[in-house]
């Protein structure tokens, strides 16, 4: 499904600048229209309200016009708090995927509950690209480890969107379970897992188009598979499905949490279904 409408968060930062920057450079390639929305604390005293909602309307409108060109865009300031604003407004309907920078980072805090960004994405129905890096040029090599399911599939997806000239590497990381005690990765009882996984990934690649590169099986955990990854594939994008692996508090699977929490690129968060 084409991308034709953005939303970009912004809470004024240098993190959502660049999160702004990434968004209008893909609604121009996409053809795509941008809205960038701020949410203003309404527990702040009403004076104090509207001129942050001036201030803010006024900055993002000129951040905007300079970065837009041809882009279509919209300013939206609301009042509230950031959360629920800002998953209301990712789930209207109205948009296809939503842009955000990443969190300021809490110290002993972040370990206490959700970030704002992870709040967001854990309840987004639409696919979030949380972006790290300053946007200098169209995403190159996306990287997607993959879990055969259909939040996965729909990252891939939506990131041949964002990146169709890109070079993508899909990768799968599998271990026997209990290997210690079967014999090891040698053993006929990891050979026929080896051999279940790799159907696995031919039926799963089944939809994708027949131009992307092929599931590459790597015997590791998923976490030293994806650090090995990121050095050999050198990606500015991954593109993970959430809810892949146990679930932790933040409502998302731990491997897709932690790299919403540290993320080592731009980083795109898909679910299988949308309402």
């Amino acid at each position: 499904m084409p991308i034709k409408s953005l939303l970009i968060a912004s809470d004024l930062s240098e993190r959502s600048d660049r999160a702004i920057q990434r968004g209008f450079m893909l609604a121009a390639e996409m053809g795509a229209r941008a809205t960038v929305v701020s949410i203003v604390d309404d527990s702040l005293p009403e004076e104090l309200i509207a001129e942050l909602e001036r201030r803010s309307r006024d900055l993002l409108h000129a951040t905007a016009s300079s970065l837009a060109g041809n882009v279509e865009f919209e300013i939206i300031v609301r009042r509230g708090d950031a959360i629920s604003q800002l998953v209301e407004i990712v789930n209207s309907g109205g948009f296809d995927m939503a842009v955000v920078g990443i969190h300021r980072s809490r110290g002993v805090f972040d370990g206490l509950r959700p970030t704002t960004v992870e709040s967001v994405v854990s309840q987004s129905l639409r696919p979030i690209l949380l972006v790290a890096a300053p946007a200098h040029a169209a995403y190159g090599r996306v990287l997607a480890p993959v879990g055969f399911s259909p939040a996965c599939q729909r990252a891939v997806e939506v990131s041949l969107c964002l990146a169709p000239k890109a070079a993508f590497r899909l990768f799968h990381a599998w271990m026997a379970p209990f290997e210690g005690l079967t014999g090891g990765a040698s053993s006929d009882f990891a050979r026929a897992v080896q051999r279940e996984t790799a159907a696995q990934a031919t039926a799963w690649s089944a939809s994708l188009p027949a131009s992307l590169a092929k599931v590459d099986l790597i015997h590791d955990s998923v976490a030293q598979g994806l650090s090995r990854e990121m050095k050999s594939f050198a990606p500015d994008l991954l593109a993970v499905g959430a809810n892949t692996r146990a679930v932790s508090f933040t409502g998302l699977g731990h491997f897709t949490a932690d790299l919403v929490r540290d993320p080592p690129c731009d980083v795109l968060i898909a679910r299988g279904s949308e309402a």
